[in-house]
């Protein structure tokens, strides 16, 4: 089942960063999980609104997010939603 979340100040739908395209522009929408998890994730750099450019998946996610190449386990990136850049797109 794909997980979605309704954008609340866009009017955009937000997906997990598992189902995001690769080579497409994302912006994080919000973070799910454990305080400890979203805590960690943020210090990351994946805090909202920030800019992701998911890169690759399979067994790992490879994103590019604040100029670094990060890998995330798919249980992770399930947990990071995101929404595109681009204003007229539909993800």
């Amino acid at each position: 089942m794909t997980e979605e979340k309704q954008g609340r100040a866009e009017g955009k739908t937000a997906i997990s960063l598992a189902e995001a395209g690769i080579g497409s522009i994302f912006y994080v929408h919000s973070i799910e999980g454990s305080a400890v998890e979203c805590h960690r994730l943020r210090e990351l750099g994946f805090c909202e609104k920030a800019e992701v450019v998911k890169l690759a998946h399979g067994a790992m996610t490879v994103c590019l997010v604040c100029g670094s190449k990060l890998g995330l386990n798919k249980g992770l990136a399930k947990r990071i939603f995101v929404t595109s850049a681009k204003k007229d797109s539909a993800l």
